[in-house]
Protein backbone atom coordinates (compact mmCIF):
# COMPACT_ATOMS: atom_id res chain seq x y z
CA UNK A 1 0.00 0.00 0.00
CA UNK A 2 1.50 3.67 -0.95
CA UNK A 3 2.17 5.92 1.79
CA UNK A 4 -0.03 8.08 1.17
CA UNK A 5 -3.21 5.56 0.52
CA UNK A 6 -5.18 6.53 3.73
CA UNK A 7 -8.59 5.78 1.99
CA UNK A 8 -10.12 2.34 -0.47
CA UNK A 9 -11.51 4.40 -3.58
CA UNK A 10 -14.45 1.96 -3.64
CA UNK A 11 -17.18 3.02 -6.23
CA UNK A 12 -20.74 4.05 -5.20
CA UNK A 13 -23.54 1.71 -6.30
CA UNK A 14 -26.10 3.28 -8.71
CA UNK A 15 -28.52 3.03 -5.63
CA UNK A 16 -26.18 5.08 -2.98
CA UNK A 17 -25.61 7.64 -5.70
CA UNK A 18 -29.37 8.14 -6.16
CA UNK A 19 -29.93 8.32 -2.36
CA UNK A 20 -27.68 11.17 -1.83
CA UNK A 21 -28.82 13.16 -4.89
CA UNK A 22 -32.17 12.98 -3.57
CA UNK A 23 -30.54 14.30 -0.33
CA UNK A 24 -28.99 17.02 -1.88
CA UNK A 25 -31.41 20.00 -1.39
CA UNK A 26 -31.71 18.79 1.78
CA UNK A 27 -28.15 18.88 2.35
CA UNK A 28 -27.65 22.05 0.35
CA UNK A 29 -30.12 23.83 2.64
CA UNK A 30 -28.55 23.01 6.23
CA UNK A 31 -24.97 23.13 4.03
CA UNK A 32 -23.50 25.92 6.01
CA UNK A 33 -25.45 24.87 9.26
CA UNK A 34 -23.47 21.61 8.91
CA UNK A 35 -20.00 22.55 8.07
CA UNK A 36 -20.05 25.53 10.79
CA UNK A 37 -20.90 22.89 13.41
CA UNK A 38 -17.95 20.71 11.74
CA UNK A 39 -14.94 23.50 12.06
CA UNK A 40 -16.54 24.68 15.66
CA UNK A 41 -16.09 20.48 17.27
CA UNK A 42 -13.13 20.21 15.01
CA UNK A 43 -10.94 22.80 16.34
CA UNK A 44 -12.29 22.09 20.28
CA UNK A 45 -11.50 18.34 19.81
CA UNK A 46 -8.23 18.79 17.15
CA UNK A 47 -6.99 21.99 18.05
CA UNK A 48 -3.63 21.14 16.53
CA UNK A 49 -5.29 22.10 13.10
CA UNK A 50 -6.51 25.38 13.57
CA UNK A 51 -2.87 26.09 12.55
CA UNK A 52 -4.20 25.72 8.87
CA UNK A 53 -7.00 27.97 8.93
CA UNK A 54 -7.17 31.57 8.56
CA UNK A 55 -9.60 32.44 11.46
CA UNK A 56 -10.81 35.24 9.67
CA UNK A 57 -12.50 33.23 7.40
CA UNK A 58 -14.35 31.61 10.03
CA UNK A 59 -15.45 34.51 11.65
CA UNK A 60 -16.68 35.58 8.63
CA UNK A 61 -18.47 32.76 7.70
CA UNK A 62 -16.47 32.36 4.26
CA UNK A 63 -14.60 28.95 5.09
CA UNK A 64 -17.83 27.27 6.54
CA UNK A 65 -20.11 28.85 3.04
CA UNK A 66 -16.93 27.47 0.83
CA UNK A 67 -16.66 23.87 2.17
CA UNK A 68 -20.82 23.64 2.15
CA UNK A 69 -20.65 24.90 -1.56
CA UNK A 70 -17.74 21.88 -1.90
CA UNK A 71 -19.78 19.26 -0.60
CA UNK A 72 -22.86 20.06 -2.51
CA UNK A 73 -21.10 20.00 -5.90
CA UNK A 74 -19.45 17.04 -4.92
CA UNK A 75 -23.04 15.54 -4.50
CA UNK A 76 -24.25 16.66 -7.54
CA UNK A 77 -21.79 15.30 -9.77
CA UNK A 78 -21.08 12.08 -8.05
CA UNK A 79 -21.42 10.13 -11.60
CA UNK A 80 -18.87 12.80 -12.90
CA UNK A 81 -16.28 15.08 -11.59
CA UNK A 82 -15.42 16.65 -14.99
CA UNK A 83 -17.53 19.49 -14.93
CA UNK A 84 -15.97 21.03 -11.51
CA UNK A 85 -12.77 19.85 -12.45
CA UNK A 86 -11.54 23.37 -12.15
CA UNK A 87 -12.85 24.05 -8.84
CA UNK A 88 -11.56 20.74 -7.86
CA UNK A 89 -7.98 21.63 -8.96
CA UNK A 90 -8.12 24.85 -7.02
CA UNK A 91 -8.82 23.27 -3.77
CA UNK A 92 -5.80 21.06 -4.48
CA UNK A 93 -3.50 23.81 -5.05
CA UNK A 94 -4.99 25.11 -1.75
CA UNK A 95 -4.17 22.09 0.24
CA UNK A 96 -0.89 22.12 -0.93
CA UNK A 97 0.34 25.37 -1.02
CA UNK A 98 -0.98 25.21 3.30
CA UNK A 99 0.52 21.81 3.79
CA UNK A 100 -2.32 19.79 4.04
CA UNK A 101 -1.30 16.20 5.17
CA UNK A 102 -3.30 12.77 3.69
CA UNK A 103 -3.41 11.58 8.07
CA UNK A 104 -5.75 15.04 8.35
CA UNK A 105 -8.42 14.03 6.37
CA UNK A 106 -10.01 11.41 8.15
CA UNK A 107 -10.02 13.73 11.31
CA UNK A 108 -12.08 16.23 8.68
CA UNK A 109 -14.10 12.92 7.73
CA UNK A 110 -14.60 11.83 11.48
CA UNK A 111 -15.98 16.05 12.17
CA UNK A 112 -17.63 16.50 9.32
CA UNK A 113 -20.28 12.66 10.50
CA UNK A 114 -20.47 14.15 14.13
CA UNK A 115 -21.89 17.50 12.68
CA UNK A 116 -24.07 15.74 9.85
CA UNK A 117 -25.52 13.90 13.26
CA UNK A 118 -26.00 16.53 15.10
CA UNK A 119 -27.70 19.34 12.55
CA UNK A 120 -29.61 16.30 10.61
CA UNK A 121 -30.69 13.96 13.95
CA UNK A 122 -30.50 10.42 13.69
CA UNK A 123 -33.84 9.89 11.95
CA UNK A 124 -32.04 11.38 8.70
CA UNK A 125 -28.50 10.83 9.88
CA UNK A 126 -29.64 7.21 10.56
CA UNK A 127 -26.72 4.19 9.82
CA UNK A 128 -27.33 3.82 5.98
CA UNK A 129 -26.71 7.97 5.26
CA UNK A 130 -23.31 7.88 7.65
CA UNK A 131 -22.01 4.30 5.94
CA UNK A 132 -22.88 5.96 2.22
CA UNK A 133 -21.60 9.28 3.56
CA UNK A 134 -18.26 7.97 5.07
CA UNK A 135 -18.08 5.98 1.48
CA UNK A 136 -18.28 9.06 -0.56
CA UNK A 137 -15.66 10.96 1.84
CA UNK A 138 -13.08 8.19 1.44
CA UNK A 139 -13.61 8.97 -2.41
CA UNK A 140 -13.16 11.99 -2.54
CA UNK A 141 -10.59 12.15 -0.32
CA UNK A 142 -8.15 9.75 -1.52
CA UNK A 143 -8.47 11.65 -5.00
CA UNK A 144 -7.45 14.60 -3.78
CA UNK A 145 -4.70 12.98 -1.80
CA UNK A 146 -3.53 11.73 -4.76
CA UNK A 147 -3.81 14.91 -7.13
CA UNK A 148 -2.25 16.80 -3.69
CA UNK A 149 1.06 14.39 -3.63
CA UNK A 150 1.81 14.92 -7.33
CA UNK A 151 1.52 18.33 -7.01
CA UNK A 152 3.80 17.74 -3.83
CA UNK A 153 6.51 15.95 -5.63
CA UNK A 154 7.10 18.80 -8.14
CA UNK A 155 7.44 21.32 -5.14
CA UNK A 156 11.33 22.69 -3.89
CA UNK A 157 10.36 21.34 -0.44
CA UNK A 158 7.63 19.89 1.27
CA UNK A 159 6.16 21.68 4.40
CA UNK A 160 7.55 24.72 5.79
CA UNK A 161 10.72 26.18 5.66
CA UNK A 162 12.04 29.06 7.79
CA UNK A 163 12.84 32.30 6.35
CA UNK A 164 14.58 35.47 7.41
CA UNK A 165 13.23 38.88 6.93
CA UNK A 166 16.30 40.75 4.69
CA UNK A 167 14.50 44.04 3.86
CA UNK A 168 10.92 46.25 3.98
CA UNK A 169 9.99 48.41 1.81
CA UNK A 170 7.24 51.02 1.50
CA UNK A 171 5.23 50.76 -1.73
CA UNK A 172 2.34 52.75 -0.69
CA UNK A 173 0.83 54.50 2.17
CA UNK A 174 -0.46 51.01 3.38
CA UNK A 175 1.13 48.25 1.32
CA UNK A 176 5.14 47.52 2.44
CA UNK A 177 6.98 44.93 0.10
CA UNK A 178 8.79 42.37 2.75
CA UNK A 179 12.13 40.88 1.35
CA UNK A 180 12.74 37.34 2.34
CA UNK A 181 15.41 34.65 1.84
CA UNK A 182 15.79 31.12 3.77
CA UNK A 183 17.97 30.70 6.94
CA UNK A 184 19.34 27.60 5.78
CA UNK A 185 20.65 28.96 2.82
CA UNK A 186 19.19 27.19 0.13
CA UNK A 187 19.45 28.04 -3.44
CA UNK A 188 15.96 28.64 -4.59
CA UNK A 189 14.53 28.06 -7.75
CA UNK A 190 12.87 29.77 -10.61
CA UNK A 191 8.96 31.10 -9.72
CA UNK A 192 6.46 30.41 -12.46
CA UNK A 193 4.96 33.74 -12.68
CA UNK A 194 1.59 34.35 -10.55
CA UNK A 195 2.78 32.21 -7.94
CA UNK A 196 2.14 32.77 -4.23
CA UNK A 197 3.67 31.52 -0.80
CA UNK A 198 1.76 30.08 2.54
CA UNK A 199 3.21 32.11 5.48
CA UNK A 200 2.70 30.82 9.02
CA UNK A 201 2.72 34.84 11.23
CA UNK A 202 3.63 34.92 14.77
CA UNK A 203 2.05 37.85 15.39
CA UNK A 204 3.06 37.33 19.38
CA UNK A 205 -0.54 36.34 20.64
CA UNK A 206 0.76 32.67 21.14
CA UNK A 207 -1.25 31.88 17.73
CA UNK A 208 -0.27 30.68 14.41
CA UNK A 209 -1.87 32.83 11.70
CA UNK A 210 -1.62 31.15 8.51
CA UNK A 211 -1.46 33.70 5.21
CA UNK A 212 -1.21 33.52 1.54
CA UNK A 213 0.60 36.34 -0.28
CA UNK A 214 1.52 36.50 -3.85
CA UNK A 215 5.06 36.83 -5.15
CA UNK A 216 5.44 40.12 -6.36
CA UNK A 217 8.74 39.76 -8.08
CA UNK A 218 11.18 37.82 -10.06
CA UNK A 219 13.31 36.26 -7.60
CA UNK A 220 16.03 38.97 -6.61
CA UNK A 221 19.57 37.84 -4.49
CA UNK A 222 17.73 34.38 -3.72
CA UNK A 223 14.64 36.44 -2.33
CA UNK A 224 11.29 36.03 -2.22
CA UNK A 225 9.32 39.44 -1.92
CA UNK A 226 5.60 39.73 -1.24
CA UNK A 227 3.40 42.98 -0.76
CA UNK A 228 0.86 43.18 2.08
CA UNK A 229 -1.99 45.75 2.29
CA UNK A 230 -2.36 46.74 6.06
CA UNK A 231 -6.48 46.41 6.53
CA UNK A 232 -8.69 47.67 8.67
CA UNK A 233 -8.20 45.13 11.77
CA UNK A 234 -6.29 43.04 9.97
CA UNK A 235 -4.38 40.93 12.54
CA UNK A 236 -1.44 40.05 10.43
CA UNK A 237 -1.63 42.63 8.09
CA UNK A 238 -0.98 45.09 10.91
CA UNK A 239 1.66 43.52 12.09
CA UNK A 240 3.67 43.10 8.47
CA UNK A 241 3.12 47.39 8.23
CA UNK A 242 3.85 47.95 11.87
CA UNK A 243 6.44 45.70 13.92
CA UNK A 244 7.90 43.31 11.44
CA UNK A 245 11.32 43.88 11.49
CA UNK A 246 14.62 43.09 9.41
CA UNK A 247 16.02 39.90 11.42
CA UNK A 248 12.76 38.38 11.96
CA UNK A 249 11.67 35.15 10.92
CA UNK A 250 8.82 33.07 9.26
CA UNK A 251 7.93 29.54 8.30
CA UNK A 252 7.37 29.51 4.35
CA UNK A 253 5.67 26.50 1.93
CA UNK A 254 7.13 26.10 -1.49
CA UNK A 255 5.06 28.57 -4.36
CA UNK A 256 2.23 27.38 -5.44
CA UNK A 257 -0.44 28.87 -8.07
CA UNK A 258 -3.56 28.25 -9.92
CA UNK A 259 -2.97 31.87 -11.81
CA UNK A 260 0.18 31.09 -13.52
CA UNK A 261 1.52 32.80 -16.77
CA UNK A 262 0.75 31.02 -19.67
CA UNK A 263 4.28 31.24 -22.16
CA UNK A 264 2.68 28.95 -24.55
CA UNK A 265 -0.39 30.30 -25.79
CA UNK A 266 1.11 31.95 -28.59
CA UNK A 267 -1.62 34.60 -28.59
CA UNK A 268 -0.04 38.53 -28.66
CA UNK A 269 -1.94 39.96 -26.69
CA UNK A 270 -2.55 40.12 -22.32
CA UNK A 271 -5.04 42.19 -20.61
CA UNK A 272 -4.99 42.18 -16.70
CA UNK A 273 -7.91 43.49 -14.69
CA UNK A 274 -6.92 44.00 -11.33
CA UNK A 275 -8.23 45.57 -8.17
CA UNK A 276 -6.10 47.14 -5.03
CA UNK A 277 -4.16 44.93 -3.68
CA UNK A 278 -5.23 42.06 -6.36
CA UNK A 279 -2.17 43.68 -8.31
CA UNK A 280 0.20 41.46 -6.58
CA UNK A 281 0.86 38.43 -8.84
CA UNK A 282 0.18 40.39 -12.22
CA UNK A 283 3.53 41.94 -11.52
CA UNK A 284 5.51 38.84 -12.14
CA UNK A 285 2.85 37.55 -15.13
CA UNK A 286 3.19 41.36 -16.74
CA UNK A 287 7.24 41.00 -16.54
CA UNK A 288 6.97 37.44 -18.13
CA UNK A 289 4.60 38.56 -20.89
CA UNK A 290 7.00 41.54 -21.63
CA UNK A 291 9.64 39.78 -21.90
CA UNK A 292 8.17 37.39 -23.89
CA UNK A 293 7.46 39.90 -26.42
CA UNK A 294 3.18 40.28 -25.93
CA UNK A 295 1.64 43.39 -25.16
CA UNK A 296 0.02 44.14 -21.76
CA UNK A 297 -2.78 46.11 -21.16
CA UNK A 298 -3.47 46.46 -17.60
CA UNK A 299 -6.89 48.02 -16.12
CA UNK A 300 -5.60 49.05 -12.55
CA UNK A 301 -8.92 50.50 -9.92
CA UNK A 302 -7.83 51.63 -6.39
CA UNK A 303 -9.48 53.78 -3.89
CA UNK A 304 -7.24 56.34 -3.70
CA UNK A 305 -3.85 57.99 -5.70
CA UNK A 306 -1.97 57.50 -2.32
CA UNK A 307 -2.96 53.85 -1.95
CA UNK A 308 -1.66 52.74 -5.31
CA UNK A 309 1.53 50.30 -5.28
CA UNK A 310 4.24 49.61 -7.97
CA UNK A 311 4.13 53.08 -9.32
CA UNK A 312 7.60 53.08 -10.07
CA UNK A 313 7.81 49.84 -11.62
CA UNK A 314 4.89 51.14 -13.77
CA UNK A 315 6.75 53.68 -14.94
CA UNK A 316 9.51 51.70 -15.80
CA UNK A 317 7.69 49.62 -17.72
CA UNK A 318 6.13 52.30 -20.04
CA UNK A 319 9.63 53.62 -20.89
CA UNK A 320 11.04 50.40 -21.09
CA UNK A 321 8.51 49.15 -23.70
CA UNK A 322 6.63 52.05 -24.88
CA UNK A 323 4.66 50.26 -27.24
CA UNK A 324 3.68 47.28 -25.62
CA UNK A 325 2.68 48.29 -22.38
CA UNK A 326 -0.40 50.13 -21.55
CA UNK A 327 -1.85 51.04 -18.31
CA UNK A 328 -5.46 52.91 -17.62
CA UNK A 329 -5.43 53.77 -13.47
CA UNK A 330 -8.97 53.97 -11.78
CA UNK A 331 -9.32 55.81 -8.78
CA UNK A 332 -12.82 55.37 -7.21
CA UNK A 333 -12.47 58.21 -4.82
CA UNK A 334 -12.03 60.84 -7.75
CA UNK A 335 -15.15 58.80 -9.86
CA UNK A 336 -13.04 56.51 -11.33
CA UNK A 337 -14.37 53.33 -12.37
CA UNK A 338 -13.84 50.51 -15.04
CA UNK A 339 -17.25 49.49 -16.87
CA UNK A 340 -17.63 46.61 -19.23
CA UNK A 341 -18.27 48.93 -21.79
CA UNK A 342 -14.40 49.37 -21.89
CA UNK A 343 -13.71 45.72 -22.28
CA UNK A 344 -15.50 45.32 -25.84
CA UNK A 345 -12.26 45.12 -27.65
CA UNK A 346 -11.62 42.13 -26.03
CA UNK A 347 -11.21 39.14 -28.32
CA UNK A 348 -10.31 35.58 -27.19
CA UNK A 349 -8.48 34.49 -29.92
CA UNK A 350 -6.01 37.63 -29.36
CA UNK A 351 -6.18 37.83 -25.37
CA UNK A 352 -5.03 35.84 -22.48
CA UNK A 353 -6.85 37.54 -19.66
CA UNK A 354 -6.18 37.38 -16.08
CA UNK A 355 -8.55 38.89 -13.50
CA UNK A 356 -7.99 39.67 -9.64
CA UNK A 357 -9.96 42.10 -7.28
CA UNK A 358 -12.70 42.24 -4.81
CA UNK A 359 -15.29 39.27 -5.17
CA UNK A 360 -17.74 42.04 -6.57
CA UNK A 361 -15.52 43.24 -9.16
CA UNK A 362 -14.29 39.77 -10.22
CA UNK A 363 -18.18 38.48 -10.41
CA UNK A 364 -19.12 41.33 -12.56
CA UNK A 365 -15.98 40.97 -15.08
CA UNK A 366 -16.13 37.37 -15.03
CA UNK A 367 -19.49 37.55 -15.81
CA UNK A 368 -18.91 39.51 -18.74
CA UNK A 369 -15.68 38.29 -19.83
CA UNK A 370 -17.26 34.65 -20.08
CA UNK A 371 -20.31 35.88 -22.32
CA UNK A 372 -18.10 37.03 -24.65
CA UNK A 373 -16.35 33.86 -24.82
CA UNK A 374 -13.18 34.46 -22.97
CA UNK A 375 -13.00 30.77 -21.86
CA UNK A 376 -9.38 30.18 -19.88
CA UNK A 377 -10.28 33.32 -17.78
CA UNK A 378 -7.44 32.92 -15.06
CA UNK A 379 -7.87 34.22 -11.62
CA UNK A 380 -6.94 33.34 -8.20
CA UNK A 381 -7.89 33.54 -5.09
CA UNK A 382 -7.03 33.83 -1.32
CA UNK A 383 -8.05 32.10 0.96
CA UNK A 384 -10.99 29.78 0.32
CA UNK A 385 -12.20 29.39 -3.32
CA UNK A 386 -14.99 31.86 -3.62
CA UNK A 387 -18.03 29.68 -4.71
CA UNK A 388 -19.43 33.40 -5.83
CA UNK A 389 -17.24 33.85 -8.47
Amino acid sequence: MASNQIFDIVPLTSSEISFLQNLAPAVNEVGVEVTSTMYQYMFQTYPEVRSYFNMTNQHTGRQPKVLAFSLYQYILHLNDLTPISRFVKQIVIKHCGLGIAPEQYPVVGACLVHAFQEVLGPETADEHFINVLTKAYGNLAQTLIDAEESVYQDLQWRGFKDFKVVSLEKEAEDVTSVYLTPVDNTKLLPIVPGQYISLRWDVQDDTVHPREYSISHDLINNEYRISVRKLVNGKVSTFVNTKLQVGNTVPVHAPVGNMTYDATSGKPKVAVFAGGIGITPMITIMQAALKNGQSVELYYSNRTVDSEPFKKTFEDWASEYPDSFKLKNYVSSEGGKLTVSELMHIEPAEYDVYLLGPVGYMHEFKTYLTSKGVSDLKMEFFGPTDPDV
